[in-house]
């Protein structure tokens, strides 16, 4: 397919992947203000879910077709390589925070859930790179890397019928919540992101964006349901309002007692549901709100949502590590998190600019921040 055929970006999936960039540096800066307005503080999912939704309908854009047009075993070898380059990410995102740690503030381990690894390193480097040692704040890329390496089976399975690929996603998913089963993660703890679990909303995405599946129809029905579910999600998570409000504490207690995110929980997977529908619905009402000023920043950064995430997470835990030393006082979050954001748009930029490889064509690449069209409510 030339470069002049190719179907043009979703700026929908940019601009989602983006919010959920930021929202996911900000809730991983300990003691910072920004970490009290992600939405995770709204309701009962968070970046998490909509980032491995996206991660899913966006391997089905870059890798799906690779099957039908090149065979299984090419389509395989792309997931394969795809793998590699992100379990290269993960080991270099842990040694990269462990010498920040060593070198900057050794006592921000323990926060951080790394400080076995000082006390026995050898084991644990064994265990890291088998994916048997996963600290709490490097779980997401082992969690990518896990059900990426099943698109093979799921583009397998579609050969047969689509409705395989649903079927064993869900079946595997209601086995986790049957029975509990998670994966060790290391110094006696679980996988924070249990891989399968989380491959039902990740293959949801996937089967979404290859047409196996079609999402609810924004019927006034549908969209009332899933207001009332955010509404509800809302005041079961909010404290300001369930801890004022009689009545509601016992219903925030219910709500947690069924609550398991290392598990995606039913709660966490239909709230994220609701919220996705009714974020399209309004999206497909005003698109011109993807193609505002305030939209276009985080479009950028979805757009380079690797390199972000490292950078994001390793910025991260560098603000935490100098709250640590200088303290939380409202200047010294401010310029944390400023200057973490500034960073992360330069990262972006620095990382369209390479992707472009300008020096091979001599043909100076478009603007970053270039304007960007929105798909048809059709679409």
């Amino acid at each position: 397919m030339s470069a002049a055929s190719k179907k043009p970006r979703d700026p929908r999936l940019d601009f989602f992947r983006g919010l959920s960039l930021v929202a996911i540096f900000f809730a991983h800066v300990p003691g910072g203000w920004a970490r009290e307005i992600i939405w995770a503080r709204f309701g009962l999912s968070d970046a998490a879910h909509v980032f491995v939704f996206i991660s899913g309908f966006a391997a089905a854009i870059a890798f799906g077709g690779t099957f039908g047009r090149m065979g299984f075993a090419t389509g395989t070898a792309r997931i394969a390589w795809r793998a590699a380059q992100l379990y290269g990410c993960h080991i270099a995102l842990f040694f990269v925070t462990l010498f920040l740690v060593a070198a900057l503030q050794p006592g921000y381990a323990a926060f951080l859930g790394i400080d076995g690894f000082f006390a026995d390193p050898l084991r644990h480097i064994v265990e890291l790179f088998t994916l048997r040692y996963v600290p709490t704040y490097f779980d997401i890329l082992p969690l990518y890397m896990v059900v990426l390496a099943a698109v093979p089976v799921a583009m397998a399975l579609v050969r047969v019928h689509p409705g395989l690929v649903i079927a064993a996603s869900v079946t595997l998913w209601g086995f986790v919540q049957a029975t509990g089963f998670n994966l060790p993660a290391g110094d006696g703890r679980l996988w924070g992101f249990n891989p399968l679990a989380w491959q039902m909303l990740f293959f949801s995405g996937f089967a979404s964006s290859r047409g196996w599946i079609a999402p609810p129809k924004p019927t006034p029905a549908v969209l009332a349901l899933c207001l009332a579910y955010l509404i509800f999600g809302f005041v079961v998570e909010f404290h300001a309002i369930w801890s004022h409000v009689p009545g509601l504490a016992e219903l925030h207690a219910w709500a947690y007692a069924h609550a398991n995110k290392p598990n995606l929980d039913a709660r966490q997977f239909a709230h994220f549901v609701a919220l996705a529908i009714l974020a399209l619905w309004v999206v497909r009402q005003r698109p011109v709100i993807l193609e505002s000023a305030l939209a276009r920043p985080f479009v950028i950064l979805g757009r380079q949502a690797l390199p972000v995430f490292f950078s994001g997470m390793v910025l991260s835990h560098l603000g935490g590590i100098a709250l640590a030393i200088y303290g939380t006082d409202i200047e010294d979050q401010i310029a944390v998190h400023a200057i973490g954001i500034a960073a992360l748009f330069a990262v972006a930029r620095i990382a369209a600019y390479v992707k472009n490889a300008p020096w091979k064509t001599g043909v100076k690449p478009p603007p970053a921040g270039a304007a960007i069209s929105v798909p048809s409510v059709a679409q």
